[in-house]
C-alpha cells in the first residue's frame, strides 16, 4: 500500500511539475503539491474523493487542475473522478451548485459538460435560474458557481442574475450564505464567491460593489493574516483554511496580492496563515488543532497556485476552454527524475519545516 501511494502521489507530481501552464506560486506552490500527494491518497475506489456529497470531487478535480494536473489520470480500480461525476449525472444535475462545479470540474478535465452520461450539465445549470430574480439555485453559493460555470462555457451572464448579486450585498459590503441582504449576516467565504461572481460577470476591480467587498474582507482579517467564516460568527472566529483559501481566490480575481501591504497584518498574510494550517503529511486542517479535512485541502490548493474561479482552461496544453483536445504533456527522461528528486525533497521539506 504504501509503495502504490508514493507511487501515485509522484504520478501527480510528473503531471504538475511538467505543466507547462502551471504558474508558479512563488513557495506556497510547494505547499500545493504536498496538498495534492495527501490527497492522492485519499481517493476512493469508485474514483470520488471523500467530502460532504457527490460535488466534493469537483473541489478535488479543481486543485488537481490549479497545479495543470490532469484529473483523467487519478485512478483508482480504473475509475476517475470524472467517470465518477458521470455515474453521479442525474443526482449532480438535479442541484444548481452541484450541477455548475460538475460543468466546472469537466471543462478543466477536458470533457464536454452537455454530455456528460448523456446529461447536458450547463443545460441543467441555466433551467436552474429563477425567471422572476435571476437567481439561480437556493443560496448565494449555488449562485456564484452558476456564474462560474458560464463564464468557463461562454455561456452569456444574464443581465438579472448580476443584478439579483448586487441587490444581495449587505449594508456592511459583504453577501450572506442565503442571499439576504439584512445587516449583520455577512460571511467571508459568501462575500469571496460574490466577489469572484462579479469578476466573471464583467465587473472591474473599481467597481463600488467590489470596493465595498474588500472594505468588508479587511473588518474581517485576524492577526494572524487568516480569515474565519465571519466575525461575530457562531461557529468562532478562529481562522480557518476554507474561508482564507475563498478569500485569496477573491483578491486574486479582483487584482490585489495577497502578500501585499494591504493584506500583511503583523508580518502575515493569508498565504502564511494558509502555510501554518498545513500539517506534516500535506493535508490541511480545517481551524488550528482540528486534524486533516478533506476540504480545506481541497479547497486550499487553487488559492495556494493563486487561482481565482472559475479555474478554466488551466489543463495542460492550453487547449479551447470548453472542449479543450490535449491531455498530459509528454514527459521526457531527464523530467521524470527530476520529478522523483523533487518528490523526496518536497517531503524532506515539510517534514523539516513542520520540526521547526
Amino acid at each position: 500500500m504504501r509503495t502504490l501511494r508514493l507511487a501515485i502521489v509522484l504520478v501527480v507530481l510528473v503531471s504538475a511539475l511538467l505543466a507547462p501552464t502551471a504558474q508558479a506560486a512563488g513557495p506556497y506552490r510547494d505547499l500545493a503539491l504536498g496538498a495534492l500527494g495527501w490527497m492522492a491518497g485519499q481517493q476512493q475506489p469508485d474514483g470520488s474523493f471523500p467530502g460532504f456529497s457527490a460535488a466534493a470531487t469537483a473541489d478535488a478535480v479543481f486543485a488537481i487542475c490549479a497545479v495543470g494536473g490532469d484529473p483523467n489520470g487519478f485512478l483508482q480500480a480504473g475509475h476517475s473522478p470524472i467517470s465518477y461525476l458521470a455515474a453521479n449525472a442525474a443526482a449532480l444535475a438535479a442541484n444548481a451548485g452541484s450541477a455548475a462545479k460538475t460543468v466546472l470540474a469537466l471543462v478543466c478535465a477536458g470533457h464536454d459538460p452537455r454530455d456528460l452520461a448523456g446529461t447536458d450539465m450547463v443545460a441543467a445549470v441555466e433551467q436552474a435560474a429563477d425567471p422572476a430574480t435571476g437567481h439561480y439555485g437556493y443560496d448565494l453559493t449555488s449562485h456564484a458557481f452558476a456564474l462560474f460555470a458560464l463564464a468557463a462555457t461562454g455561456r452569456p451572464i444574464p443581465a438579472a442574475a448580476i443584478s439579483w448579486l448586487r441587490a444581495a450585498q449587505t449594508p456592511e459590503g459583504g453577501w450572506s450564505w442565503s442571499g439576504d441582504p439584512a445587516a449583520g449576516g455577512a460571511d467571508t467565504n459568501s462575500a469571496a464567491l460574490a466577489l469572484q461572481a462579479l469578476v466573471a460577470g464583467g465587473a472591474a476591480a473599481s467597481d463600488p460593489a467590489i470596493q465595498a467587498g474588500l472594505a468588508y474582507l479587511h473588518t474581517q482579517q485576524n492577526a494572524d493574516g487568516g480569515f474565519p467564516y465571519a466575525n461575530p460568527s457562531p461557529y468562532g472566529t478562529a481562522t480557518d483554511a476554507n474561508s482564507t483559501a475563498y478569500v485569496v481566490q477573491a483578491l486574486v480575481a479582483v487584482g490585489q496580492d495577497p502578500e501585499g501591504a494591504d493584506w500583511t497584518v503583523n508580518g502575515r498574510t493569508p498565504l502564511t496563515a494558509l502555510w501554518k494550517l498545513q500539517l506534516p503529511g500535506g493535508a490541511l486542517e480545517w481551524q488550528a488543532g482540528y486534524g486533516e479535512n478533506t476540504m480545506a485541502t481541497y479547497q486550499a490548493v487553487p488559492a495556494l497556485m493563486l487561482k481565482p474561479f472559475p479555474l478554466a482552461r488551466t489543463t495542460v496544453g492550453e487547449a479551447p476552454a470548453l472542449l479543450p483536445e490535449t491531455g498530459v504533456a509528454t514527459a521526457r527522461p531527464a523530467g521524470l527524475a527530476l520529478v522523483g528528486l523533487g518528490g523526496v525533497l518536497l517531503g524532506l521539506a515539510l517534514r523539516r519545516r513542520h520540526a521547526a
